[in-house]
């Protein structure tokens, strides 16, 4: 198989994802579906058939990360790559087969294609690595942010051209066979948020290529829920302290290197 695209549901209705689904079936690239029900209130399920989809119950939600490594252990080693998607994501037919090709031409540990939102304006799906200070000032400090902002997300960046990131945005994110196999998935210690900055900088350590891919692009609703509900909030902020106490709060030599080495390879845009 070339890909398989895993996508975990929590409380969501068919109408919810239909738009997704529709995306992810027309892709030739995309072998399989997997749909986990995390927590298993997605009762619509019951009745939902597609020769390209495999539903998966999971009794209790341990969180993105764990349901997303319920498929790679399921299906471990049976596909190329393993299409990290989350259900407020859309596309034109023919993106993912363009990442794909492009991913496995060049034998990428990791991706992600351009993601904009739906008015079209880029999501900045890559950053750098965050401080303590970074990730503080965006989330409470909104005079300031702007500035901040625009080194964390390369924002000075020619989204035109492809390059290395050290983190990728985990809403629609392409991980190779390889990378997996070392990695073994996301760390579930992360319930929700930085599970994905996480994972990235541990497919950096395999010295297998990780990239930002300009020749395909999907659209992202983005709920920002942090910024609208108080619970999870608190879960951007306990991952954010178990992400710090795993890798360093202020001296964090490998958060240096791999930022540095972003800087100074970037494709810098003309506007």
């Amino acid at each position: 198989m070339k890909i398989l695209a895993s996508l975990v549901l929590f409380k969501h209705s068919f109408d919810d994802i239909k738009e997704t689904l529709s995306a992810l079936f027309q892709e030739d690239s995309i072998s399989k579906v997997i749909i986990v029900d995390n927590g298993e209130h997605c009762a619509w399920l019951d009745s939902f058939v597609h020769e390209k989809v495999q539903i998966i119950r999971v009794p209790v939600n341990k969180g993105f990360g764990a349901g997303h490594n319920v498929v790679f252990e399921r299906f471990k080693g049976q596909s190329d790559f393993l299409l990290i998607c989350n259900p407020d994501i859309h596309f034109e037919k023919g993106e993912v087969d363009a990442l794909y090709d492009f991913s496995r031409s060049e034998g990428v540990g990791l991706t992600v294609p351009k993601i904009v939102y739906p008015n079209g304006n880029n999501q900045y799906g890559c950053k750098l690595l965050p401080t303590p200070y970074q990730l503080f000032i965006r989330r409470f400090c909104s005079v300031v942010t702007s500035g901040v902002n625009q080194r964390y997300e390369l924002r000075d960046a020619d989204y035109n051209k492809t390059f290395f990131a050290p983190s990728l945005s985990g809403c629609f994110l392409l991980i190779s066979k390889d990378a997996l196999n070392i990695v073994k998935g996301f760390d579930e210690r992360f319930f929700l948020y930085m599970e994905d900055v996480d994972i990235s900088r541990r497919v950096c350590d395999t010295g297998l290529p990780v990239r930002y891919y300009s020749g395909s692009t999907v659209v992202h609703v983005a709920q920002s829920k942090s910024y609208k509900s108080l619970k999870f909030l608190a879960y951007h902020i306990f991952s954010a302290v178990k992400y710090f106490n795993k890798w360093g709060w202020f001296f964090d030599k490998k958060r240096s290197t791999l930022n540095s080495l972003c800087l100074s390879v970037l494709p810098k845009s003309n506007k």
